[in-house]
């Protein structure tokens, strides 16, 4: 849930500890990678992340506060029985285990979850300024065209709204009046400018004759 709704990458979800919890953010400030702790790699990915209004990911963090045993503000909110770190690769087997029996490509891993995070913001119309800070990225470019990517119904409704575009166009066409010869044929010649219903001698009157 962290990781999709919070734009989590996994060595910041293994590095939680309960102090980084706060009453209506998370904040990002450690990562873990091949065991060891470390500051995250940029300025940007140091951040801090909201809870959603509903609470939901809020109410799995208290159930998971409620299922340890370990509660201390240095301990790990996603820990091993022990109080110790988990490792990423046993986490990993879990999700491509679980993606298999959904019926799901086996190449689901960790991004996978990021990416989707930032193609349902950028679908549900958050700007890519917001999305870009929330998933912790330096610039807009990578957020865009690294993790932003289309959805299938969107692609759907694009089509259908190009083809409901020339079909609108095409039925109006065909309602508007065909006028394959002018209402009334004069070889007069009437300077341009003036309209074509004055009396010639008028139209002399006006401009003078050459």
């Amino acid at each position: 849930m962290l990781i999709v709704f919070e734009s989590f990458r996994i060595g910041k979800v293994l590095a939680l500890h309960w102090r980084h919890i706060e009453a209506d953010r998370i904040t990002v400030e450690e990562r873990l990678y091949e065991g060891e702790f470390d500051d995250v790699k940029t300025d940007a990915g140091e951040r801090e992340v909201p809870f959603d209004k509903r609470w939901l990911r809020k109410s799995a963090l208290v159930g998971r506060w409620n299922a340890s045993k370990h509660r201390q503000r240095d301990d790990l909110a996603f820990g091993t029985r022990k109080g110790g770190p988990l490792g990423r690769r046993t986490l990993l087997r879990h999700i491509k285990a679980a993606a298999i029996q959904l019926g799901l490509s086996r190449a689901v891993d960790f991004r996978s979850f990021r990416t989707m995070h930032s193609s349902l913001m950028l679908r549900e119309g958050a700007r890519p300024e917001v999305v870009r800070d929330n998933m912790g990225h330096a610039n807009i470019d990578v957020t865009q065209n690294v993790y932003g990517k289309s959805w299938w119904e969107e692609l759907v409704d694009a089509v259908t709204r190009a083809v409901d575009a020339v079909t609108i166009a095409a039925q109006n066409a065909e309602k508007e009046p065909r006028k394959d010869q002018p209402e009334s044929v004069n070889n007069e010649w009437v300077p341009c400018g003036c309209p074509s219903k004055k009396p010639r001698l008028e139209v002399i009157k006006r401009i003078g004759r050459p």
